[in-house]
């Protein structure tokens, strides 16, 4: 039986099945980026509505409740107790470990003190000598990784992100020197899944028959195709996953977890973090009136409906207008921006991408209309939404994300974004690429706990090993074996030319909690 997602994008977006693509990277001229939700469906493959931040829970497995304040500068939370052993969180500045040339093992610091810059990570473990071909995917000089992301189909502009952010990753370690001596390469095993499940399916069966060692920075809305595969092959997966499929898989690890959480996986309500609208509460503009927007796709519309259960079941809003049959080449929202102010609407959450949010943005600006909570997911938190839109339309739109801003300077946002400019020019960033930058680098620190000749098991040992693991500060603590969602927020708002911050003042909002989504 089929996931929703592959039979909502393959009979109502007209994807066609077709012969797995070879990614290239170029900057990219329009963006049209999506802002992906997955829903339940009656075969009990449930895909959850992708909330950028507090989108889910990070519960269950060793995790328990995780609700950790970010270690970066500022921090207002503080971190709840885990059932688990904790590991060392932070930046650090220390390096990346020591004795791994001359053929012996590195020796990893913790993460308190983990550099993770390339330079630090090639010496962690220098050299070949001593290295074998240990593992598939594995050779004396080189390590093979597979990303099947969702270059082209309906919705394009966003699923590249990944891909472009790992080769920008891998590329600057490489430069440095590799790890353990060996080349990381991603480019050469860089498959296009054309936004369909059955597709995904066959890229991943591909890359593991290739063989690679390990996925990484994989990056769909059809990511749920290949899971079982990937799970048979006993082959870890590091990014951020969006179908609930992969975020509940026993080999998906992620530095923020996925989208989706189910008490009893596969079946039972869905439940979602209620972080967007608590910290626009606790903040003082949650409005009492909202509308919930979304295109006729039926993830789309099915997210919408779910963002708006959450506001009105757990915060007692008002549902003033709904449109969830959008459709996505729609010439204007001028209607329903009209409909909206009839009805005294004082805010709006929208489950669309950003040519959808760039038409809403102008009709409110043409209509004369504005409100004080204008909001979307994450997925809008580049810098492509603001110029689609027109910077003077796109001022005060919100956009919660899990992670700090990248315009504040932190070490890691700092990081990403110069590796992307070097090597993967004219590519934007943005909320997927840093996400799954920052899985890429989690993937490498793993790799130099896993030996000098890792194996799938010694890597896997290292991604269980880590408990409230903040990726260098940059996220809220967060134990990726949990294979739920970090509650860790914060509100962007678009002022000038920029994302700023609008809330918390400082660090991140911590106090997001799991609430049901949907009434079965």
């Amino acid at each position: 039986m089929q996931s929703r997602t592959s039979r909502a994008f393959g009979t109502k977006a007209g994807i066609v099945v077709g012969a797995p693509r070879r990614m290239r990277f170029r900057s990219p001229a329009v963006a049209v980026v999506l802002v992906m939700s997955i829903v339940a469906t009656a075969c009990g493959a449930r895909v959850g509505p992708y909330l950028g931040a507090g989108g889910g829970a990070d519960v269950g497995g060793s995790n328990g409740a995780n609700n950790g304040a970010t270690a970066g500068a500022g921090a207002t939370a503080t971190t709840a107790p885990t059932s688990g052993p904790s590991s060392q969180t932070g930046t650090g500045s220390g390096g990346g470990g020591g004795g791994g040339g001359g053929g012996g093992n590195p020796t990893v610091a913790p993460a308190t003190s983990f550099s993770y810059t390339p330079q630090a990570e090639a010496a962690a473990c220098s050299g070949s000598a001593g290295n074998t071909a240990s593992a598939p995917g594995v050779t004396a000089s080189a390590i093979e990784l597979g990303n099947v992301s969702g270059i082209t189909g309906p919705l394009q502009g966003s699923f590249q992100q990944g891909a472009q952010a790992v080769n920008a990753l891998f590329d600057a370690v490489n430069a440095a020197g590799g790890i353990c001596g060996r080349k990381l390469d991603v480019a050469s095993n860089s498959l296009d899944d054309q936004q369909n499940t059955s597709t995904n399916k066959a890229d991943i069966d591909q890359l593991i028959a290739k063989p690679v060692f390990a996925f990484v920075g994989s990056t769909s809305d059809a990511d749920g195709g290949g899971v079982q595969d990937m799970e048979a092959a006993n082959i870890p997966d590091y990014g951020f996953a969006i179908d609930c499929h992969r975020s509940e898989s026993t080999t998906y690890f992620s530095v923020d977890g996925g989208s989706c959480y189910q008490k009893t996986p596969g079946s039972g309500p869905f439940y979602i973090g209620d972080g967007a609208f608590a910290l626009a509460q606790s903040a003082g503009y949650l409005p009492k009136k909202m509308a919930f927007l979304a295109y006729s796709i039926a993830i789309s519309a099915q997210a919408a409906q779910q963002f708006a259960y959450v506001y009105q079941h757990s915060f007692g809003g008002s549902i003033c207008y709904t449109d969830y049959s959008i459709s996505p080449v729609s010439a204007s929202l001028e209607s329903d921006v009209a409909q909206m102010q009839s009805a005294g609407c004082q805010g709006v959450y929208t489950t669309l991408d950003v040519t959808g949010n760039a038409k809403l943005l102008q009709a409110m600006q043409q209509q004369n209309f504005s409100m004080p909570y204008t909001a979307t997911t994450f997925d809008g938190y580049t810098p492509l939404q603001i110029s689609s839109a027109g910077q003077s339309a796109a001022q005060g739109l919100d956009v919660t994300i899990p992670f700090l801003p990248l315009n504040e300077s932190a070490p890691m946002e700092n990081m990403y974004k110069q590796q992307l400019a070097q090597y993967v020019p004219g590519a934007a960033p943005g909320g997927f690429g840093f996400l799954d930058w920052l899985a890429g680098q989690m993937f490498i620190y793993n790799l130099l706990q896993a030996g000098r000749n890792p194996t799938r098991a010694s890597l896997m040992a290292a991604l269980n090993s880590l408990h409230n693991y903040d990726a260098g500060g940059a996220v809220g603590p967060y134990t990726p074996s949990s294979h739920g969602v970090n509650l860790c927020i914060m509100d962007t708002q678009v002022k000038g030319n920029d994302f700023v911050r609008r809330a918390p003042a400082s660090g991140l909002f911590c106090n997001a909690q799991l609430v049901q989504a949907s009434a079965s």
